[in-house]
């Protein structure tokens, strides 16, 4: 089991996650936190190895946030093939979040 911390920023630019491990891997949770006192909106994208960010590839759109809450993603498993990417953004600056992603080679 691996995990990967991400600060999320505003936009897309870099990958929360890259698979780089040249097998499938299986994303068991996705914990993300807003640090702030302040309610915030994330989005979450799931995109597959050549593809690029964009709506089609959006699981979470604008998600609601509590300040100082935490959203867990753990009813379904995610199965990444490799150079597979997930992307978290916040389009709404007014929070600040911290993700925690784990992630299991299949």
């Amino acid at each position: 089991m691996a995990i990967t911390n991400y600060s999320v920023g505003t936009g897309t630019g870099t990958a929360a996650y890259n698979n780089t491990t040249g097998a499938e891997v299986a994303v068991t949770v996705i914990y993300i936190t807003n640090t702030t006192t302040s309610d915030g909106n994330v989005d979450v994208y799931v995109v597959p190895n050549g593809g690029s960010v964009g709506p089609q590839h959006k699981i979470y759109n604008n998600l609601l946030i509590r300040s100082q809450d935490t959203y867990i993603i753990d009813s379904e498993k995610l199965i990444l093939e490799n150079g597979a990417k997930i992307y978290i953004a916040s389009p709404d600056s007014s929070a600040q979040f911290n993700a925690t992603i784990s992630t299991i080679g299949i």
